[in-house]
C-alpha cells in the first residue's frame, strides 16, 4: 500500500484528477493522502470515494466560476492583450477586491460545503492530512484528520488553499494561508508519520518543496509530460487536457510505457528497430545521407556511423539511447506534426499506420534549400532543426 501526496498548484489540480482516476483503475491501494492547497481539496474528495464528483467539477470548470472573473477578460490579460475595455473591467474588479478585502472564493467554499462529509472523512480507512500556514504566529501546520478540531474540517481544507489574493477568514482566532508557502509537496508529512512507500503527483506549482528522502523509502513521482498552464487559468479546455495528461502519465509509469510525446506500448525488442533501419532501401538511405550532407558511400556504414549520431544530436536525446528510442522519437515528431491525438496508448505499428494515413506531402520543403554548412551545423535554430527532423522522419516512414 502507498501513501499519496498531491502537490498544490491552483488550476493545475486538474492533473491530479486524471492521475487519481488511473490509480483507481489500476487498483493501486492507498493508505494515506496528504495534500497542499488544491491537493488538499482533491485529496479529500478521493478519500471520501467521491472521485467521480471531483472529475465532473474539473471537467466542467471555468475561470468565471472559480475567480468571479470573466474568462474573456482573464484570457486577454494573461496574453497581455491590453485595451480600453479590459483595463476598465479590471479597474472595476480591483475596486471590488479591495472593498471585499480579497477575491471572492465562495465557489470553492460551496464545493466543499456540498461535498465534504466530515464524519465520512474521519471514518475513512485512508488517513488524510493537509498543510497550511498560520500567519498569526508564523507557524506551519501539518494536520492529520485527528488533529483538526471537530466541525472544522471544511474550514481547514479551505485554509490550505488561501492564496493571499483570496478573501481571508480567521479560524479559531488565527489567520491561515495556503500551505504552499511552507511545503507545496508534503512528502515529509507522510514520511514523518512512518509511511515509506509514497506516490507523489506533481504539478510544479509555486511554493516551497521539501524533498529530503532517505534511501530506505520507495518514492514514485508522477510528473507532467507537458506544461499544465498557469495556476489561475481555469479554462475548461486546458482543464480537460490536464485531466487526460494526468491519466496517461500515470498509466505510462505503472504500465512501463515508452515514448516522449506519445504513450507507446513497445512490444518489439531493439532488434526489430535495427532491422527496420537495415531494411530501408538503398535509395532512401542515400537520400537521407545527402540530406545531412554526409558521405553516401559506403552507404550502410555511413548511415549507421554518421547519420545515427547526427540524429541523436538533433533529437537532443542521450548519446547512450538505443535504436528503439531513436526510431520511435522520430515517429513521434512526425505524429505530433500531423496532430495525431496523443492521449491514447499506441503500439509502434498503430502509430506508424496513423502517420502514413494522415500524411500529406508539403509543397514547400525548407530544409532541402538549406546550404550544406547549415544542415551539418550543431547550432541550428530551433525551427530549422524541427524542419530537418521532420524531413528525416518523412524519409524513414513515408
Amino acid at each position: 500500500m502507498y501513501g499519496l501526496v498531491l502537490e498544490g498548484g491552483g488550476a493545475k489540480g486538474a492533473y491530479h484528477i486524471g492521475a487519481l482516476k488511473a490509480l483507481e483503475e489500476l487498483n493501486v491501494e492507498i493508505e494515506a493522502v496528504a495534500g497542499t492547497s488544491v491537493g488538499a481539496m482533491n485529496g479529500a474528495m478521493f478519500v471520501q470515494n467521491k472521485l467521480d464528483i471531483a472529475y465532473d467539477y474539473w471537467y466542467n470548470i471555468s475561470t468565471s466560476k472559480v475567480l468571479d472573473i470573466e474568462d474573456k477578460y482573464l484570457s486577454e490579460i494573461l496574453s497581455l492583450s491590453i485595451n480600453q475595455d479590459n483595463i476598465s473591467y479590471f479597474i472595476k474588479k480591483a475596486k471590488e477586491v479591495l472593498q471585499n478585502r480579497g477575491l471572492d472564493n465562495s465557489f470553492l467554499k460551496e464545493i466543499l460545503k456540498n461535498n465534504i462529509d466530515e464524519e465520512k472523512l474521519r471514518n475513512s480507512e485512508i488517513d488524510f492530512a493537509i498543510v497550511t500556514l498560520s500567519l498569526s504566529d508564523l507557524k506551519p501546520l501539518e494536520l492529520f484528520i485527528d488533529d483538526i478540531p471537530q466541525g472544522k474540517v471544511i474550514d481547514y481544507i479551505m485554509a490550505s488553499s488561501y492564496l493571499p489574493a483570496f478573501k481571508m477568514q480567521r479560524i479559531d482566532g488565527k489567520i491561515l494561508v495556503d500551505g504552499g508557502f511552507y511545503d507545496n509537496l508534503p512528502l515529509n508529512t507522510l514520511l514523518n508519520k512512518g509511511y515509506k512507500k509514497i506516490i507523489a503527483i506533481r504539478t510544479y506549482g509555486l511554493g516551497n518543496i521539501e524533498k529530503q528522502i532517505d534511501d530506505d523509502k520507495e518514492m514514485i513521482f508522477i510528473n507532467p509530460s507537458q506544461e499544465l498552464g498557469r495556476m489561475l487559468n481555469f479554462d475548461q479546455e486546458n482543464a480537460r487536457k490536464n485531466i487526460k495528461m494526468g491519466y496517461y502519465d500515470t498509466m505510462k509509469y505503472f504500465k512501463n510505457l515508452d515514448g516522449n510525446k506519445y504513450y507507446l506500448n513497445i512490444k518489439k525488442d531493439e532488434g526489430f528497430f535495427i532491422n527496420y533501419l537495415l531494411n530501408l532501401d538503398k535509395k532512401t538511405i542515400k537520400r537521407l545521407l545527402k540530406q545531412l550532407s554526409l558521405a553516401e558511400e559506403p552507404y550502410l556504414r555511413s548511415f549507421f556511423e554518421n547519420s545515427i549520431p547526427k540524429l541523436v544530436n538533433l533529437l537532443e536525446i542521450d548519446y547512450q539511447s538505443n535504436y528503439t528510442v531513436i526510431v520511435t522519437r522520430l515517429l513521434e515528431e512526425l505524429a505530433a506534426y500531423l496532430k495525431i491525438d496523443r492521449y491514447k496508448i499506441y503500439t509502434f505499428e498503430e502509430l506508424l499506420r496513423l502517420v502514413r494515413e494522415n500524411y500529406q506531402k508539403k509543397d514547400k520543403d525548407l530544409t532541402r534549400k538549406l546550404p550544406a554548412f547549415i544542415k551539418t551545423s550543431s547550432l541550428l535554430p530551433k525551427q530549422l532543426k524541427e524542419d530537418l527532423i521532420l524531413e528525416i522522419a518523412e524519409k524513414l516512414f513515408i
